[in-house]
């Protein structure tokens, strides 16, 4: 996401448009901040503005992230159904392109991934279990991952998802 300063054109013309960006950076800003006045200076009344600032733009936009799932530098490129479970931790600088699933497989005990840093994860790929990704994965569109990548900055593809390089 391009974050353009306030007094710029490119600013007043998302903020004028109302383009997909917008909406985009609208939502991260939002979960930052109520992140921030969970975690970091508690207050109660920002919290919950912000959570529900959060939650009205996540219901437009198809998403669910709860606060603390992921470290700083989290982009989202795309529109859809982004869904991740609240147990879940991702880490730092990780892209997301939309339409992702990312919790657990639906068994007890509720186990959810361990993600590294500087994953890109593509349009539609589901991360299922109490697994592990190393940190600079790419993780293909379409791929459904199920067990762990331990092996860093390879490529992973396909249903099962297997690791075709690096």
């Amino acid at each position: 996401m391009d974050y353009f300063p306030f007094p710029s054109k490119g600013y007043f013309l998302d903020w004028l448009l109302r383009t997909e960006q917008y909406w985009l950076r609208k939502y991260v800003k939002s979960l930052r901040s109520e992140e921030y006045y969970t975690f970091h200076k508690p207050n109660k009344w920002m919290k919950y503005y912000y959570q529900g600032r959060k939650n009205r733009l996540g219901r437009k936009l198809g998403f669910f992230i709860a606060a603390g799932c992921f470290d700083s530098g989290l982009k989202i490129y795309h529109y859809g159904s982004i869904i991740v479970n609240p147990k879940s931790r991702i880490g730092k600088d990780c892209t997301i392109h939309g339409n992702c699933c990312i919790g657990s497989k639906g068994t007890l005990p509720d186990d959810s991934p361990v993600i590294g840093d500087h994953v890109d994860i593509g349009q539609n790929a589901q991360i299922l279990g109490g697994i592990t990704i190393a940190d600079g994965v790419k993780i293909g569109a379409g791929a459904i991952v199920t067990k762990s990548i331990l092996e860093p900055n390879v490529t992973v593809v396909g249903i099962p998802a297997r690791v075709i390089g690096e």
